[in-house]
């Protein structure tokens, strides 16, 4: 039976850099293995929002565009694992996103892949192809990220299955961090003896925190709070009203991935 390997899902070179960095600490973390895989989107996975189909130009546009940044990908890897003497399988598949992650379902132990926001059109739903497709936990990258990874590491706390989920999957980390803090918004002090309960047997010297928003959205003080604290992580439950819900009323989870500014660990 084939080893769990860390999947980093490379939509385009935005961003791809600072996956292949990450998930390299994450790799030494897991003692588990990269492996690296890009989907070229086809024209007839995209329909735009304005029209129920591409013109022939916007077809070729796309198909040029695709190619030509499957070879800038390659070429970036392949100089990527050449100099830091990574050995790595990248796989290439031509379709789309959603379709692709099956085949890693049983395989991937977790994800990494940028940001969606800042990728071509037609990649956006590699975040929802990992996190529903799947189920697996995943590191979403802010592509101009240049900091380090897990020195210093918060978690959003609030009691939900998401989010035990979370500091069960990065357990790893969370153990390993120099510093660890849990926050919770707007709830009672007294919900972080729940979060004493969960996290103190994997950090000990976490501390905690419960702040109130005062009539702000919980994501802009969550990401306030994680920039002030020089968060390199932040650990989170994603949609934890449900994946459909979260698409029809953006919540919490939509506008951390939206406009996080560090890297989010997340398990659905």
């Amino acid at each position: 039976m084939e080893s769990k390997f860390i999947l980093v899902l490379l939509a385009s070179t935005t961003g791809a850099t600072q996956c292949l960095r990450i998930a390299s600490v994450m790799s030494e973390r897991l003692g588990q293995k990269l492996r690296f895989a890009h989907v070229e989107i086809g024209p007839r996975s995209i329909l735009l929002p304005s029209q129920e189909q591409l013109s022939e130009y916007e077809v070729e546009h796309l198909v040029e565009r695709e190619r030509t940044e499957t070879e800038k990908l390659s070429a970036l890897v392949a100089q990527w694992t050449q100099e830091n003497g990574v050995s790595a399988q990248f796989d290439l598949y031509k379709g789309d996103e959603w379709r692709v992650m099956r085949h890693y379902r049983k395989t991937a132990s977790m994800v990494v892949l940028a940001a969606p926001h800042a990728q071509p059109i037609g990649h956006r739903e590699a975040l929802r192809a990992a996190l529903v497709r799947t189920r697996h936990p995943v590191v979403m990258v802010p592509p101009t990220w240049e900091g380090g990874f897990g020195r210093r590491l918060m978690v959003g706390w609030r009691d939900v299955p998401p989010l035990r989920r979370a500091l069960h999957a990065f357990r790893p980390f969370l153990a390993a961090a120099d510093e660890v803090e849990a926050l919770a918004i707007d709830q009672e002090e007294s919900v972080l003896d729940g979060a004493r309960t969960l996290l103190g047997p994997i950090a000990p010297a976490a501390r905690y925190r419960a702040v109130t928003s005062e009539g702000r959205r919980t994501a802009a003080v969550l990401l306030e709070a994680a920039t002030a604290y020089q968060a390199d992580g932040l650990v989170m439950g994603a949609f934890r009203r449900g994946e459909i819900l979260n698409w029809l009323v953006p919540g919490t989870s939509s506008r951390l991935i939206h406009s996080s500014s560090v890297p989010l660990l997340m398990h659905p």
